[in-house]
């Protein structure tokens, strides 16, 4: 009897061991196969991230479409200060998903853009933020008096500007630091303040004003520049050569010697290098941005772009984004209008020279003048920005800024 109950003991202890065992087998495949469930959807949300970014630029492009094209949204969008407008788009482009947009304004003609887009996955959110800054010029008089006008900030850090025959005026702040020397003949005007440290100097011959040393200025919007509507005005319409980036590109590579008549227009962005020697008997357009000396080249030359005037006809430089200027050794000699849709950038090479002299204005969207040693001088010339604005009867919405908000 005692040997048989001993047996009965071991064949429970067995079962229960077994199923002790056989429960830890599946707690820890159930651990597994759950691990394995949540890699699956991370690495789904994470395939749909590249989506979920090109939905919410899809957003963007909607909003900026409307802000051009929507008659309710353009007048509200450059007669009301504080107009905001929103819209909601669902299962437009991809299955379980939408995009959220928001535009509000901070000023006449200049809105801050987001675009919210959210794709459901597994039961899951995958969602991308993606912001822009659309701005408009709606000005059509010519800027008198002002050789170096912003409508955001003026900022130099270890900079020397001498400005002649006209004054410099910013929309917001003009901020001098880190030994920066600036000069003008006339007046220099913030409509906010004027912030100089004391390492620094601004000397204007006729005054310096802002809110704090009355009068107070006025704001001067920026004046309207037609790029590339159908109007025959536009400068796309007139030009007398049009490239595209690449195009432009292979031709500066191909003939670092270049000479160009009349109207130039770049369709996208211009890079000017270290060893290009580019003249300009004219202007030069483009609707990306504009950079010069910036990128890096094994040649020992510096970039060098040389604008010349040719009598009442449009002279300088203009670009719906950025313009940016040094980095490397740079030679810049310009009698024209300098016109950036997005911000304007003067940055020394440190150990390279960056030699920069115009003969015009500087009109942009915020102006900077960074480690820039060499005196940046700045002749203002009435004449030739008339005869580069023009008349326009029309300006286009401008991408001024473009950013990735999270995700």
């Amino acid at each position: 009897m005692q040997k048989k109950k001993d047996r009965n003991n071991q064949k429970g202890f067995l079962l229960i061991s077994s199923l002790f065992v056989l429960s830890i087998m599946m707690v820890i495949v159930s651990f597994y196969l759950n691990g394995i469930i949540q890699e699956i959807k991370v690495s789904e949300i994470i395939n749909t991230t590249p989506a979920t970014y090109y939905l919410a630029e899809a957003g963007i492009q909607e909003a900026f479409w409307k802000l051009q094209n929507d008659s309710s949204w353009k007048n509200n969008f450059e007669t009301d200060q504080n107009w905001s407008g929103s819209f909601t788009r669902n299962n437009t482009l991809i299955n379980n998903s939408s995009y959220i947009v928001t535009v509000q304004n901070i000023d006449y003609a200049n809105a801050i853009i987001t675009a919210t887009s959210t794709i459901s996955v597994r039961g899951i959110d995958a969602q991308r933020v993606v912001q822009a800054s659309a701005f408009k010029a709606i000005s059509n008089q010519i800027v008198e008096g002002n050789a170096l006008v912003s409508n955001g900030d003026i900022e130099g850090i270890g900079s020397v500007i001498d400005i002649i025959g006209g004054g410099l005026s910013a929309n917001g702040d003009i901020d001098l630091m880190l030994f920066s020397d600036w000069t003008t003949t006339k007046t220099a005007k913030a409509v906010n303040d004027v912030d100089i440290t004391s390492s620094s100097s601004l000397t204007a011959t006729e005054g310096v004003f802002d809110s704090n040393n009355p009068p107070i200025p006025l704001a001067i919007l920026m004046p309207e520049i037609d790029f590339d509507s159908t109007a025959t005005s536009s400068y796309k319409s007139l030009a007398d050569q049009v490239y595209t980036a690449n195009e432009f590109k292979k031709l500066l590579k191909d003939y670092p010697v270049t000479i160009l008549d009349g109207i130039t227009y770049v369709t996208g962005n211009i890079f000017i290098k270290k060893g290009d020697i580019l003249t300009i008997n004219g202007i030069l357009v483009s609707d990306g941005s504009i950079k010069i000396g910036n990128g890096y080249s094994q040649n020992q030359e510096p970039a060098s772009l040389t604008v010349v005037k040719t009598e009442r006809e449009p002279s300088g430089l203009i670009s719906k984004k950025n313009i940016s200027i040094g980095g490397f050794s740079t030679n810049i000699d310009v009698d024209g209008l300098i016109y950036a849709g997005g911000d304007f950038i003067i940055t020394d090479g440190i150990l390279q020279n960056v030699n920069v002299s115009i003969e015009g204005a500087i009109i942009a969207q915020d102006i900077k003048i960074l480690m820039s040693w060499d005196a940046t001088v700045l002749t203002l010339n009435e004449q030739y920005i008339a005869d580069t604005l023009g008349t326009p009867l029309f300006s286009q919405v401008l991408f001024i800024n473009h950013w990735e908000e999270e995700y």
